[in-house]
């Protein structure tokens, strides 16, 4: 078993499946069986430890019982962990410089901005009146290749942002700096719903999940609305933190 952790017989060792399962694991904490991907099947493990059938069946059940793998028919045992991202919410910040500050490479699956009509709700948080056009871009935001967020944002027509897609795929806040546009404040309001069917294509997710909603208003230095984003993010993989000093 050269490059494989070896499992120890002795009268004192912990089970068997016990071992194993500490093994796999570690690898899919470590990444080295990502989300979504095929740990190996019975026989493998079998094979691999030199053990019986029913000792692999029993290291993989303990994974399922921590939400680890599922057995997928067809499939294999797929892994389901994904760690939870959690923010803090001390500051402004980027998706983008939030990912790479956790050691997770961001990107984006889909950007698109266009130019709407004002509904009333928008025309009173941008103090326009009905129907009068504002910018709407919305992206998905991944972790590691994985959707995680998407964000609808809306912009005053007078900041004059680029209608090319291709130039929305990386940081906004980044953008938006080079153009002399910097929000200095922020309002956010928190919920969970269940998400529709538009937001389970784009953050390919069960139903049967909730996205945790967040509203953010921010402002420049002049208290002008600089954008107004609705987020919906996979409830379980994000998480917020707030600490309150007295």
């Amino acid at each position: 078993m050269t490059g494989m952790e070896k499992l120890n017989t002795s009268k004192s060792a912990p089970p068997l499946y016990i071992q194993i399962s500490d093994i796999l694991r570690s690898k899919i904490l470590k990444k080295e069986y990502e989300f979504d991907t095929i740990i190996p099947s019975e026989t493998e493990l079998q094979n691999m430890y030199q053990v019986s059938r029913i000792t692999a069946r029993q290291a993989i059940q303990e994974l399922e019982k921590e939400g680890l793998v599922r057995r997928a028919r067809g499939k294999g045992t797929v892994v389901i962990y994904q760690k939870t991202i959690e923010e803090f919410l001390t500051r402004i910040y980027s998706f983008t410089d939030e990912m790479k500050e956790k050691g997770i490479e961001p990107g984006t699956s889909y950007a698109h901005i266009e130019v709407i009509k004002a509904d009333a709700k928008l025309a009173g948080v941008f103090h326009i009146q009905p129907d009068d056009p504002l910018y709407r871009l919305e992206r998905v935001r991944t972790g590691d290749g994985k959707p995680i967020v998407i964000f609808q944002s809306y912009f005053h027509r007078n900041r004059q942002l680029p209608m090319d897609d291709e130039l929305y795929y990386g940081s906004l806040y980044a953008m938006l700096d080079e153009m002399d546009i910097r929000p200095v404040k922020i309002v956010e309001k928190f919920s969970c719903i269940m998400p529709d069917s538009h937001t389970q294509k784009l953050l390919e997710m069960k139903k049967t999940i909730p996205v945790l909603l967040r509203i953010r208003t921010s402002y420049d230095r002049n208290d002008e609305v600089v954008e107004y984003t609705v987020s919906l993010y996979r409830g379980d993989r994000y998480s917020y933190s707030v600490e309150i000093k007295k």
